[in-house]
């Protein structure tokens, strides 16, 4: 299982990677302003996600949306480490609690997308990490494992071989004492 490539930020003060919207740097201990821009979901200018509300057309701002927004800018599969007190859990931003490749996280989250895509959160002790996938498995579990996850497919393969075979075997060995 190919490990997904995950994307910090640095600390301006000290040459050190820092999760995004990490609230200050655990190196030289500093606190570090953030500014999360991207088009506003409403009037498509450039709206600082951090605030509350967009400057052009005061709609309202959610975080987890302008996350969403940045991560599609990546290419599937390539998280990005969100400080995980700079957010509100996934829950509250609409995302459902559901299962991923095992990482050592202690929670996955995912909502899906309108073009079918969908976003994952890995829940770990003191960050999120955040990627897109090409299919939602809650809207279509195949699609996902072909396109997103296909080593399943290898294991589905393997341990599907490995099963069949076992009752054969036992089949052989049984009309092997019938025999006698």
């Amino acid at each position: 299982m190919a490990k997904s490539e995950v994307t910090t930020a640095d600390c301006p003060y000290y040459d050190a990677p820092v999760d995004h919207l990490q609230r200050g740097c655990r190196r030289c201990g500093r606190r570090i302003a953030w500014e999360w821009t991207v088009p506003c979901s409403t009037c498509g200018r450039d709206a600082d996600y951090t605030e509350t509300r967009c400057r052009h057309c005061d709609a309202r701002l959610s975080l987890w949306e302008g996350i969403v927004s940045r991560v599609r800018r990546e290419r599937h599969h390539v998280d990005l480490r969100i400080a995980k007190d700079a957010v509100v859990r996934p829950p509250g931003a609409g995302f459902v609690a559901h299962t991923g490749d095992p990482r050592g996280q202690r929670a996955d989250y995912r909502r899906p997308l309108p073009d079918g895509a969908g976003v994952h959160v890995k829940a770990f002790a003191d960050r999120y990490e955040v990627h897109w996938d090409r299919v939602d498995p809650t809207e279509d579990f195949l699609g996902h494992v072909l396109f997103d996850a296909p080593h399943w497919l290898l294991f589905g393969g393997v341990l599907g071989v490995r099963l069949a075979r076992w009752p054969v075997g036992l089949a052989l060995t049984l009309a092997g004492h019938i025999k006698r």
